[in-house]
């Protein structure tokens, strides 16, 4: 598996991966989720008992209000689809996600993005 790098994104980035690869890849702390359920366990497929501090989503699309970032999550059953692991597991996450969306394994040029200090907040079809 190549290695991959965590890239600390702007918009423009998001886009041009969006653009190339169908999604961008955003890894986040857990703590930035406030709808996250707090103390879920790594999901690596392999097992892992370690508490997941990484939260992956894929995002489809962007939008821009006001000098606000406004990401367009990939969502199943109105809920942005996510794989929560440990550190140790945020390679193989990113990888996992984007085969689980395409079913065609990670291209080398889409990144892992980071947004940092960005509390994340989602809305559900219910609200």
């Amino acid at each position: 598996m190549t290695d991959r790098t965590l890239t600390h994104g702007v918009p423009d980035d998001l886009a041009d991966d969006i653009r190339d690869h169908r999604y961008a890849i955003l890894q986040t702390r857990v703590e930035r989720i406030p709808k996250l359920a707090k103390g879920l366990r790594c999901q690596e497929p392999d097992g892992c008992p370690q508490t997941a501090t990484l939260a992956t989503l894929a995002v489809e699309g962007t939008t821009e209000d006001d000098n606000t970032l406004g990401l367009c999550l990939v969502k199943q059953n109105g809920l942005p689809v996510c794989i929560v692991t440990c550190d140790q597991h945020r390679s193989e996450a990113s990888h996992d996600l984007y085969y689980l969306l395409t079913e065609q394994t990670r291209p080398d040029g889409i990144r892992a993005f980071d947004l940092p200090g960005v509390h994340m907040q989602w809305h559900t079809n219910e609200e």
